[in-house]
């Protein structure tokens, strides 16, 4: 009987005939076999649902229309409380907790070789997580303080989190009049833009979101060590970045292709305010290289829609976004409450193109909704509620501005759309 080792010999001596052979007769030519990719990959969509008082993760590789995926079957992966779901790239999915009341765990979820998902790690947690960004390769954190004791010191805190370990570190920093005397800061974005660590921001009365600087822009360049690095401001054109209600980050600061950074501004006041406020919806631009608004570029979102706001902001390559849009203005805005109309823009040329094909009133609960971005397939996924009894995904296709309805999913509600990739060479 032959062992082990002289089967492998044999092997490798055909293998070496063969090559040899097929390099002599010219119907061949394989210059260096290290070059062949022998990477095995295993991905899968990720819906995150909630049934009870729970959240559950299905997956699957199809979710074409007619495929049909349940939140409530056994192999469910539960999520115990309510969550905010987050990828960084298709490496790890991540699930924060927005209210911190919630009695469950911030938790951080992988892709195993056998296509199953399985929980990672508990991240030492305990804290309602307010917005989360990446920043060279870590992942980062925030949660500002919002006292009614205006005699203690308002803080934001800082988690940068280790996408590998999930080991994190805390960072502090006083909000008082960081912005505008008077006024704390209360971070609603995280981005990198030129290697350092940015912030969108509003200033607040740290007793409500009211603000007597409803018509300005912040954006906080941070240093490594988390102290402020300055501050970025813009004055009487639009309202402060993303400042939607439920912002959960990462929707209103975006690098581009080209390096040029865009700012996004739903201009939000307040309810109290509402009806005395004009300050539109709209995009600002940080040319590469600079810290300062571009002064002779504004995209007026409000005026470009006929009336409506901007509630959320995705990017899909080049100068080209889909936004979420609400209707309303002054105190009968509804602040995202039904903004389930989509558009696409090009930040570049300033055209705005309306999406068709998407169902009316199906984003009831927008505030721990998280679309995908399928790069791969050129289209914005994300989960609709048609009627109570309905949830579905649907994609949007940026080029032809038109929406489609996907899979089927079975659970009370559903959040977040991701995908999970497992690699090993």
């Amino acid at each position: 009987m032959k062992s082990k080792n002289q089967i492998l010999s044999l092997l490798a001596v055909s293998a070496l005939l063969f090559f040899t052979a097929c390099s002599d007769d010219n119907s061949t030519e394989i210059d260096d076999i290290d070059d062949v990719d022998d990477t095995v990959e295993v991905s899968k969509y990720v819906i995150a649902a909630s049934s009870g008082e729970n959240d559950y993760l299905v997956y699957s590789d199809n979710i074409d229309a007619g495929t049909t995926l349940d939140a409530t079957a056994a192999d469910a992966i539960q999520s115990p409380g309510t969550r905010v779901w987050a990828n960084f790239g298709e490496e790890v999915l991540y699930g924060f907790l927005y209210n911190g009341a919630d009695a469950s765990t911030s938790a951080s979820y992988i892709m195993n070789e056998d296509g199953t998902i399985s929980k990672r790690n508990e991240l030492a947690l305990d804290v309602s997580i307010h917005t989360r960004g990446v920043v060279n390769d870590d992942i980062i954190l925030v949660t500002s303080d919002r006292l009614r004791d205006t005699t203690v010191a308002q803080q934001a805190y800082f988690y940068k989190v280790d996408s590998q370990t999930d080991a994190s570190t805390e960072y502090t920093l006083v909000t008082d009049d960081l912005l505008e005397d008077g006024e704390i800061a209360y971070f609603t974005d995280v981005a990198e833009y030129e290697d350092q660590i940015i912030l969108g921001a509003r200033s607040i009365n740290s007793s409500s979101f009211s603000s007597d600087y409803f018509n300005s822009t912040y954006v906080v360049v941070l240093n490594d060590d988390f102290t402020v690095n300055q501050v970025i401001k813009d004055s009487g054109r639009t309202g402060s970045v993303a400042s939607q209600k439920y912002s959960q980050g990462d929707t209103g600061l975006e690098v581009v292709e080209n390096g040029d950074l865009y700012v996004f501004s739903a201009a939000q006041t307040d309810y109290a305010t509402a009806a005395t406020s004009d300050v539109p919806s709209g995009i600002l631009k940080i040319n590469q290289g600079t810290y300062e608004f571009d002064e002779d570029y504004f995209f007026n979102i409000t005026e470009a829609s006929g009336g409506y706001n901007l509630f959320r902001s995705y990017y899909t390559g080049g100068t080209t976004f889909i936004l979420a849009m609400y209707p309303g203005t002054g105190d009968n805005a509804t602040f995202g409450i039904d903004a389930d109309r989509f558009a696409v823009v090009d930040v570049a040329t300033k055209s705005f193109t309306w999406v068709t094909g998407f169902p009316a009133d199906a984003l009831v609960g927008w505030e721990y909704r998280v679309p995908y971005l399928d790069s791969e397939n050129g289209r914005l996924i994300l989960t609709a509620s048609p009627s109570e009894t309905e949830n579905y995904l649907y994609s949007i296709d940026p080029d032809t501005a038109t929406a489609t309805q996907l899979a089927e999913i079975i659970g009370e509600s559903a959040k977040a759309v991701s995908k999970l990739t497992y690699k090993a060479e």
